[in-house]
């Protein structure tokens, strides 16, 4: 081994090690510092603009950008939590008091009876006794599983307090310096990145479409659908909207699935309730509103910048929620299309 090899291998070493040390030092702040990412990405556009409109001072845009960010997303943040956490043992509560009433068992046998289901089968499978005790079971352990999941979150804020209050600020500190020194950080990244020139500009370009995919189209889209079905629900009366409002934000982020997982059932519970005319109100919204602007919004704001096949997404984002969280939404379609963008730079390449 030459000297400079030795050298080359040390240094390279250090690196890795060094890395692997900042990793570990800033690995506290990481939500933190990637929900500030998801801020200022989201919003970057807007910032361009203020700052140009400002003559390019872009630390009084930064700090503009950052205080309406803060004002926005915080006061917001606080009543829906508080709100959704409510709600989630509201509906613990109802459902313990629904099995327990023995109003379950009734909805099963009006199930039974009903000529929809006894023209379709032979009614098998509803004179299987045991199905009201699993029903049952079924109820209370997801009631029980949200509710738990509510009260534990609750409990965490109340406890950690402080900790909630400085990882906000620290978000909001770093959303000011992303805003005011991004583009900087973006072009150190870029620099640094030991790629050949064609094949970064590729994978950058790749990573950038994505996240704007994800943030800008997913998430506005799914505000939109879930910000319209909170009101249709209030509006029909129906309990939780809120809560089921929340559940509609976070399906409708999940392609396949969408916000139809919500709705359409209860639209199916109206109907067993006998409140046919709000159930028909609900399909119609449903179906002409709440999920058509999945239709408009996300070609609009998406388009084809993802490329990704759509059941390739679907269970990478499951598999991203059930690894990182809330998290993997956005961090699965990122890895998935670095995946195939450094595919498509090895069968250049080397194929």
């Amino acid at each position: 081994m030459t000297r400079d090899q030795f050298i080359s291998i040390f240094f390279i070493a250090l690196l890795i090690f060094v890395v692997y040390q900042i990793f570990h030092i800033f690995s506290p702040f990481v939500r933190a510092i990637f929900w500030a990412s998801i801020l200022v990405f989201a919003c970057y556009p807007i910032y361009i603009k203020l700052r140009k409109a400002l003559d390019n001072r872009s630390f009084l845009a930064a700090v503009l950008m950052t205080l309406a960010l803060f004002l926005i997303t915080v006061p917001t943040g606080i009543f829906i939590t508080y709100n959704i956490t409510g709600q989630a043992i509201e509906l613990y509560q109802s459902a313990s008091d629904y099995v327990r009433e023995g109003r379950l068992e009734q909805l099963i046998e009006q199930v039974k009876a009903s000529t929809i289901f006894q023209n379709l089968t032979n009614n098998a499978i509803f004179q299987w006794e045991p199905l009201k005790q699993d029903v049952s079971e079924w109820v209370l352990n997801t009631a029980r599983t949200v509710g738990n999941f509510a009260m534990l979150q609750s409990s965490v804020v109340t406890r950690n307090i402080f900790l909630v209050f400085l990882n906000v600020l620290l978000t909001f500190v770093l959303v000011f310096v992303l805003f005011k020194d991004g583009e900087k950080v973006y072009e150190f990244i870029y620099q640094i990145t030991p790629l050949e020139k064609a094949s970064k500009k590729n994978i950058f370009g790749q990573i950038n479409e994505t996240f704007s995919a994800v943030i800008r189209g997913q998430l506005l889209t799914a505000v939109a659908q879930a910000s319209i079905a909170g009101i249709i629900f209030w509006i029909l009366g129906i309990r939780l909207p809120l809560f089921f409002a929340a559940l509609t934000f976070f399906t409708s982020m999940i392609p396949i699935l969408g916000a139809s997982a919500v709705w359409l059932p209860l639209v199916v519970y109206l109907l067993i309730q006998g409140a046919n005319v709000k159930a028909g109100v609900l399909f119609l919204f449903g179906v002409l509103v709440i999920s058509l602007v999945d239709n408009v919004l996300k070609p609009i704001l998406i388009g084809e910048r993802t490329k990704l096949p759509y059941f390739l997404l679907f269970f990478g984002i499951l598999g991203g929620i059930k690894i990182y969280g809330l998290v993997g939404i956005f961090v699965a379609p990122v890895v998935l299309s670095l995946f195939f963008a450094l595919i498509k730079i090895y069968e250049e390449k080397y194929l």
